[in-house]
């Protein structure tokens, strides 16, 4: 074989064993492969209302409720608000209404207050200040005693990302905390003017995750300036993964604006019903099942070819979900039944080129190749603008629009690939372009 054609079979490997890592386990474990949509699956649905809000409050809200559903990788959501007060949000594919109400609505106040005294009994605490406060810790077995000022807020973090931590004693995740300069030189500001041995407690609203005590070598690195404090703060309390990375994602996109309240939440269904689900499924299995019966019985086994193309770009399809995190929805399934069609598109054209450059008389392999070479201006022309229109959509578009552009966008590039390089490799190097028949035209 040529250098070409062993990068061509190279490059079609590596894409089988990409679709094989993303799909076997699913299918292996009897999960499913890509997530689906309320439409398809149902989820969770909340309610929140604003205490204290307005027009300008509400799209704060949605901005926010955005950012943290967009950073903790929940594809498809949808939020909108409703009147000057509360927002909708819809997660398909979650089960748990709690889950999806600690991430959406958690007001992530984080607030670092020294500690005046710590009790496992409440009641052995008092208050010398009516601003000082009592709160528990994040186990509900120790109460502390702060200070009701906060020393540093959290409207001065750069960062927060969930670690796993290495300690064996203290197993777990945790959260590690990265000022901005500013939130970095204040915090340089509290720890000189606390004492060694006194305690900083970490609140993340209301609730004590943490107070550690103020050694005598954090003491050192204030001295040494802001740097050396920027990223060496942290919130432990027994996390797991899940609640460490929720808890870094509502940090990272700042408190919201005012308190929320949740006034309903529920496990809705699939909005489309299980009728109109079973439709959409079987006219993906029916187009398919068409397709995959005419091509051979047209093209024979160039038909073959063009078959294989199909099944691939379908693996590649739904591997390009699972991998993206997308959602299928409704219109998603609309644009794998366009993808099917578009792929046996791309291989009609190089087909009928092909065939013309046998009627020359000219010899198989030459004519695969002049085949492809000939139809390469057509398809790339007619794939690019339509993957043009899919980001235009995408960018543009919400909810089912975006779902459309996404599978219509990866089933283009899918059905561009495995017309230009599968099939071309299963001619060129199985014997199949052999077959091709020479039909000379006949001579008046």
């Amino acid at each position: 074989m040529r250098r070409n054609d062993w990068v061509r079979v190279g490059v079609v490997g590596v894409a089988v064993l990409l679709v094989a890592v993303a799909l076997l386990p699913p299918l292996l474990q009897g999960r499913d492969v890509v997530k689906l949509g309320l439409d398809l699956r149902g989820g969770v649905r909340l309610m929140l209302q604003a205490e204290e809000a307005d027009d300008d409050t509400v799209a704060r809200l949605v901005q926010i409720f955005q950012q943290r559903v967009d950073q903790y990788g929940l594809a498809n959501v949808e939020l909108r608000p409703v009147g000057r007060d509360r927002v909708e949000v819809r997660i398909p594919g979650a089960e748990d209404p709690r889950e999806a109400q600690e991430l959406i609505g958690q007001t992530a106040m984080l607030e670092f207050r020294k500690v005046l005294d710590a009790s496992p009994n409440r009641d052995d605490l008092f208050r010398a200040e009516p601003t000082q406060e009592i709160m528990r810790d994040v186990d509900g077995n120790m109460y502390y005693l702060v200070e009701g000022q906060a020393r540093l807020t959290g409207g001065v973090l750069d960062h927060a990302e969930m670690r796993v931590g290495g300690d064996i004693q203290q197993p777990g995740s945790y959260i590690a905390l990265r000022f901005n300069r500013e939130g970095a030189e204040q915090f340089v500001d509290v720890l000189d003017r606390l004492n060694v041995g006194d305690r900083l407690a970490v609140i993340l609203d209301g609730v004590v995750y943490s107070a550690p005590e103020i050694s005598e070598g954090i003491k050192r690195s204030a001295q040494r300036g802001w740097r050396e404090v920027q990223d060496g703060t942290t919130i432990t309390g027994r996390f797991s993964s899940d609640e460490a990375r929720r808890l870094a994602v509502v940090l990272r996109t700042g408190a919201l604006p005012t308190e929320v309240t949740v006034l309903e939440e529920q496990t809705v269904g699939p909005t489309l019903g299980a009728d109109a689900i079973r439709r959409g499924t079987m006219a993906i299995m029916i187009s398919f099942v068409m397709v995959i019966l005419y091509m051979p019985f047209y093209y024979r086994w160039l038909g073959l070819v063009a078959d294989a193309a199909l099944i691939l770009n379908m693996l590649i399809l739904l591997s390009a979900l699972r991998a993206f995190g997308a959602t299928l929805t409704l219109p998603g399934i609309a644009g794998i039944i366009l993808t099917i069609g578009m792929t046996v598109d791309a291989n009609v054209i190089i087909f009928e080129r092909i065939k013309e450059e046998r009627r020359t008389g000219k010899a198989a392999r030459a004519s695969v190749v002049a085949g492809f070479a000939k139809s390469m201006s057509a398809l790339m022309d007619a794939n690019i603008t339509t993957l043009i229109t899919a980001m235009i959509l995408f960018t543009l578009g919400t909810g089912p629009v975006e779902g459309f552009a996404i599978t219509l966008g990866l089933g283009v590039a899918g059905s561009l690939f495995c017309a230009l390089v599968v099939s071309r490799v299963l001619l060129e190097l199985t014997g199949i372009g052999e077959r091709i028949p020479v039909k000379l035209p006949s001579s008046a």
